[in-house]
């Protein structure tokens, strides 16, 4: 009992002296944060970069159709071939017209240079045209042109038939007339080479001539090389690797054998008998 007497004692006493000293304010707790929401993981798509869609170009700008280009270059293979396709001199704004592009795009600044050996520019007259190897547009430009070689080589019909549409018609029309010679392809009969046809060195022939050459007879074809042949003579039509040469079979010399040997027992002559003569 005492010993509660005592504890009930000090605590009077212990809040007594608490009362002699100012109190302090006790600090405000600070109002909790709210929990942060619960982070959920979402799968997110991977995301594919799309292609950017090329701007539309002008073909007009400068900087499209600059010398370092490929288009300009392809534009003044078009242009050549058209006026290959005309086959007469023709002016700026009409083959413009024909690329669809503006006089004064670079194409023609490129074609007026005359670099390229297959378009001429008329600076006088402002035009342009397709120049071929050969010059020859019409069936008088062709016997003139076959007139003036001083070789019999020949004019191949495709470097013809470049810068002239109508070479085969007129070809076929001077060949009837006899003013060219004309070589021909086997399967389409088509013509290869042209040579010009001098009628100054055409010469008559006798009838009586005529008629001794058509009386002579010539055997078949079948029996030309059998005739040859009999009288000691060799077709040409034949390849002379497949002739067979006879060759004559010369003997050969039997080369005598030598028998001689070393001869042994010759002590025993008087005693041992020859039997050679008793071989078959």
């Amino acid at each position: 009992m005492s010993l509660n007497r005592e504890r009930e004692a000090f605590k009077k006493s212990v809040a007594n002296a608490a009362d002699l000293f100012p109190s302090r304010p006790k600090p405000i707790p600070a109002a909790a944060a709210p929990p942060p929401p619960p982070t959920t993981t979402v799968k997110r798509k991977r995301q594919v970069a799309t292609p950017a869609t090329p701007s539309a170009v002008v073909y007009s700008q400068p900087a499209a159709t600059s010398l370092g280009g490929q288009h300009i270059m392809t534009q003044v293979v078009h242009a050549q071939q058209y006026l290959k396709e005309k086959e007469r001199p023709l002016r700026p704004h009409e083959v413009a017209s024909y690329l669809s592009i503006h006089v004064t795009s670079e194409v023609f600044t490129v074609l007026k240079e005359n670099k390229n050996p297959r378009i001429y520019y008329d600076a006088v007259n402002d035009t342009l045209e397709f120049r071929p190897l050969h010059n020859i547009r019409s069936p008088t430009d062709l016997l003139a042109f076959l007139q003036r070689q001083t070789t019999a080589q020949g004019l191949p019909v495709k470097e013809l038939k470049e810068g002239w549409a109508g070479a085969l018609d007129a070809i076929d029309t001077l060949e009837e007339a006899g003013d060219i010679l004309v070589i021909r392809t086997k399967k389409e009969n088509l013509p290869r080479m042209v040579w010009g046809n001098d009628k100054t060195l055409f010469c008559e022939v006798d009838e009586e001539f005529k008629t001794l050459w058509h009386g002579i007879k010539i055997p078949p074809a079948a029996e030309i090389v059998g005739e040859l042949e009999s009288m000691g003579l060799k077709p040409a039509s034949v390849d002379p690797s497949s002739v067979k040469v006879e060759q004559k079979k010369t003997q050969k010399r039997k080369r005598a054998v030598n028998r001689r040997g070393k001869v042994s027992n010759v002590h025993m002559n008087g005693i041992l008998k020859d039997s050679k003569d008793l071989r078959k």
